[in-house]
């Protein structure tokens, strides 16, 4: 019997689950937050994901930004990203991350590359020279 024959005498007893048809449960999808809009058609906002041990709350894990409706970056946050601003018009994107206790890293990067240009401790105060970009980011909400 040939291979083809083979096969088609499998399928014809045996159910193939279709690949790529599963999904996530809904509990377990990430879901969007409020989008932030920016200069020359930026937009950006957070893909929130549930805890693990509490399902019913959400933590923002990737910032997503656009331009003119098409995504151009995805950030994954090492923790969770608690703000996020627009910098530069557009071209960079401060945000800071952390868990929800204890440590907390605020970063400038550029949209373009996803580079990081400064990672700074920001779970401290802020010292008397920080860069304004730092100090714009800690004035959001």
């Amino acid at each position: 019997m040939k291979l083809a024959s083979c096969v088609l005498l499998f399928t014809a007893f045996f159910r193939i689950p279709e690949l790529g048809t599963q999904s996530a449960p809904k509990s377990e999808r990430p879901t969007e937050s409020e989008h932030l809009l920016g200069t020359n058609g930026m937009a950006g906002w957070t893909l929130n994901y549930p805890n693990p041990d509490r399902p019913d709350e959400r933590y923002p894990r990737t910032l997503i930004l656009s331009r003119h409706g098409r995504i151009i970056r995805r950030f994954v946050g090492e923790h969770y990203f608690w703000k996020w601003i627009f910098w530069a018009d557009g071209h960079q994107v401060a945000y800071e991350d952390g868990p929800p206790y204890f440590v907390m890293r605020c970063v400038l990067a550029d949209v373009a590359t996803g580079r990081r240009i400064a990672d700074v401790d920001c779970f401290s105060e802020l010292p008397s020279d920080a860069p304004h970009w730092l100090r714009k980011l800690e004035d959001a909400r």
